[in-house]
């Protein structure tokens, strides 16, 4: 456990739980759409991969360490 987590993302509580509940719907939507995608490639053909970029982007604005 790291109880200096939020310290270290430079945030607070509420802006941390905002974004992580956003990423988690998000990480949803690449399950739903990749397994959709599994069964029938011919759909949401680049979706799962487009909404995972979108998580690890967000992150990376919104938390990168700043030294």
């Amino acid at each position: 456990m790291d109880f200096k987590h939020l310290q270290k993302a430079k945030t607070n509580y509420f802006k941390h739980f905002y974004y992580a509940m956003y990423f988690n719907c998000i990480a949803l939507l690449v399950f739903i759409t990749g397994t959709i995608h599994a069964i029938f490639p011919f759909l949401f053909a680049f979706t799962p991969y487009n909404l995972a970029k979108k998580i690890t982007d967000g992150t990376e604005k919104h938390f990168k360490k700043r030294n």
